[in-house]
């Protein structure tokens, strides 16, 4: 864990250079996918045999790389009532609020009578991958195939490691929920490559959303402009800005800085706040914490020690402007006034405001999607959405008087960017 004196709103280049993600990594990993997608495109089911061997330990063969239905069913019939009862309000309210988000086509016809508008059309068909490493997370089932039913996806695929299909029955309750017919017993970068390319006869789809491991968040981009993406997703990621001096908000900002360093070794936990020796105490708590925890606890205290950040500010101004560089993917406004703080917040994946919303609500069941821009993204990316299933079209019909009016600006423009067979598409209708 490190402490940070900022008097600036620009951030000092020992911030800048600790917040820096390490990129070697990523190149190494990019050599060995350039490997395997080189394979693939040669002999796809072969290869994905090999990676499902060395990679999960599992016999990928022709007649068991498609989950049936019946495993779906019998998995389905193992889940805790209680968990069944959670996920189904989950469910419900995360449909509420994605319903919110679907876009209208609009027409209209300009002063010269000609008409024009935007069309509003569902992608055809979307990957859904469901990571099965560490963890599994049943959450990030919902969160991505709801936007894109109520988008009108057609086809909607799913992709997650073997282990997926033997161990959760959350998982496995849910496709049943979403009517998903089309499952495959394949993760990581094999996962990618088959949902861009196809493979033994499986056709490939439009877009590939979801969240992964540095493999799959590498293989995205490798495919990315064959198909679309969501995003390139690093490590998680929380900022907090406490306004606040109150012992009794120790444990609970120290709490929610938590639940990101759990998450992995790389996860990054930020704070924000005005009082050196508040700041400390946070930092201290957060560690003590950390030590309590059982199967998370390495993850936990690796992610504090390596990546953990308090920064000490002089005014909530510095604060904002600090966070608004950092561009968080979680941004908590631990505060008794947080719509004054978030007035002026421009770059945040998602908002948690006050001192009853801590990130966990906005993971499982708040209503926003969790699918979110890592790594400063925010600053240009939005979390996953209905938005991200549909393309737009426009369109435009000119009347005859219309390309008389303005058919000579069109030649112009054309003759000056040398382009005469677009000047000549409009003259020859005005002779």
């Amino acid at each position: 864990m490190k402490i940070f004196y900022e008097n600036e709103s620009a951030l000092s280049k020992e911030l800048s250079l600790f917040l820096q993600e390490e990129e070697t990594s990523n190149i190494e990993v990019e050599k060995s996918l350039i490997n395997i997608k080189e394979s693939f495109l040669k002999d796809d089911f072969k290869t994905l045999q090999e990676c499902s061997k060395k990679f999960d330990n599992y016999e990928l063969t022709p007649s068991n790389y498609r989950v049936k239905d019946e495993e779906i069913d019998n998995l389905a019939k193992n889940i805790d009532p209680k968990i069944e009862a959670s996920l189904s309000i989950a469910v419900e309210r995360v449909k509420k609020f994605h319903k919110k988000q679907l876009e209208k086509r609009f027409e209209f016809i300009d002063t010269d009578g000609n008409r024009m508008g935007q069309k509003i059309t569902p992608l055809d068909s979307v990957a859904v991958y469901v990571p099965g490493g560490r963890a599994l997370y049943p959450s990030t089932v919902y969160m991505s195939i709801i936007p894109a039913i109520i988008a009108g996806v057609k086809r909607i695929v799913l992709f997650s490691p073997p282990k997926t299909f033997e161990t959760s029955s959350e998982v496995a309750y849910l496709i049943k929920l979403f009517g998903i017919k089309e499952c495959y017993r394949i993760g990581g970068a094999g996962a990618i490559f088959s949902a861009a390319y196809g493979f033994n006869g499986v056709a490939p789809v439009d877009k590939i959303v979801g969240p992964g491991n540095i493999y799959v968040a590498t293989a995205k981009r490798m495919v990315y402009g064959k198909v679309s993406i969501d995003m390139i997703a690093g490590p998680s990621e929380i900022l907090v800005i406490a306004d606040t001096k109150e012992e009794k908000d120790i444990s609970i900002v120290a709490s929610d800085l938590l639940s990101q360093a759990e998450h992995d070794p790389n996860a990054r936990s930020i704070l924000i706040g005005f009082d050196e020796s508040y700041v400390k105490k946070i930092m201290d708590k957060t560690l003590n914490l950390a030590n309590e925890l059982t199967e998370t606890k390495n993850s936990a205290i690796e992610s504090l020690q390596k990546k953990g950040t308090f920064i000490v500010v002089p005014n909530m101004e510095t604060a904002i402007a600090i966070s608004n560089r950092i561009a968080p993917e979680h941004l908590e406004l631990y505060s008794d006034n947080p719509y004054e703080i978030l007035k002026d917040i421009n770059n945040a994946g998602s908002i948690f405001l006050g001192k009853n919303t801590p990130e966990s609500v906005g993971d499982y069941i708040g209503g926003p999607n969790h699918i979110l821009p890592t790594s400063g993204t925010a600053r240009f990316f939005s979390p996953l959405g209905v938005y991200d299933f549909v393309k737009r079209s426009s369109y435009i019909e000119f009347t005859r008087e219309s390309i008389i009016k303005y058919g000579e600006n069109i030649a112009n423009i054309a003759e000056k960017e040398k382009l005469l067979a677009h000047k000549r598409a409009v003259t020859i209708r005005l002779s």
